[in-house]
């Protein structure tokens, strides 16, 4: 494959995508590459480009999922579609571009105060929350993959390996893993146990984002070199409970990173309702 096609101003991105002025790439990882653009009466979007390989069914899904949510805990989808970059067949995506900072940034500079963790986990909640109305869980819940705007605008991104409750898995059953990230995914979702899958799958992984802002560490990556380690950790060791925040926070953060799927809050209202008391 010719990395040179995805260049901003090559000739291959321009016959391919003649409706947007790409101005510069934002970032590339996997199957995806995400740039910045114009696009017509919009101004400016994020324009991402994926690459379709055998999970092209897991791809559609992702978009279908995501253009069903609207702004403000979501980014707005213009317009989606499939093309061909010479002859290689993607699939493009045109964005709101959110102005601001990934969750991530703002922990690695070390700028998420306790209060600020607790109103963004608050609204990461309401964001979970709609996807769970629409019988989806995310499965990807994790500061990469959440922005804030300079107004604390707080917006979930990237559907790629969401599952769809009442439909298919893509996922074979003879798998030993099922998609994740190691360090922010649920024990049940790590071991491929599809029936486990819920929203206290995504409130598993709520909790270690919580627990990362208000500690700076994420507790089953830390002081491990490989995912191995880090899968690892997450299946057998209990994190210590914070006691540098407030103490109804923390028994929040530790009932949603309890091992066993029943032991965790039974639905996302109840967390939702005590953690906006905790806010207040």
């Amino acid at each position: 494959m010719n990395q040179n096609q995805y260049l901003v101003g090559s000739e291959e991105l321009r016959n391919a995508f003649p409706f947007v002025e790409i101005i510069e790439k934002q970032g590339e990882g996997g199957q995806k590459f995400v740039y910045k653009a114009n696009y017509g009466s919009v101004g400016k979007v994020a324009f991402k480009i994926i690459k379709v390989d055998q999970n092209i069914e897991r791809t559609v899904r992702e978009i279908t999922a995501a253009s069903g949510f609207k702004p403000p805990r979501f980014a707005e989808i213009y317009k989606f579609g499939q093309a061909k970059v010479n002859d290689e067949e993607v699939i493009y995506i045109v964005e709101e571009f959110i102005e601001g900072d990934t969750l991530r940034n703002r922990i690695i500079n070390g700028r998420v105060s306790q209060d600020e963790a607790t109103y963004i986990g608050v609204q990461l909640l309401y964001a979970v929350s709609e996807v769970s109305k629409q019988k989806l869980v995310h499965r990807d819940l994790k500061p990469e993959n959440i922005m804030i705007d300079p107004n604390m605008r707080v917006v979930l991104l990237d559907f790629g390996i969401a599952r769809h409750l009442e439909l298919n898995s893509l996922t074979h059953d003879a798998a030993i893993f099922g998609p994740h990230t190691p360090g922010y995914a649920a024990p049940e979702q790590i071991k491929n146990e599809k029936r486990a899958i819920s929203t206290r799958t995504d409130l598993f992984s709520w909790g270690v984002i919580m627990y990362e802002m208000i500690n700076n560490t994420n507790p089953f990556t830390h002081g491990c070199t490989t995912s191995s380690e880090a899968i690892l950790k997450t299946l057998k060791y209990q994190p210590p409970s914070l006691n540098n925040c407030n103490p109804e926070l923390s028994k929040l953060i530790d009932w949603c990173l309890q091992k066993p799927v029943h032991r965790r809050p039974p639905n996302i209202e109840i967390l939702i309702k005590k953690m906006e008391g905790v806010l207040k």
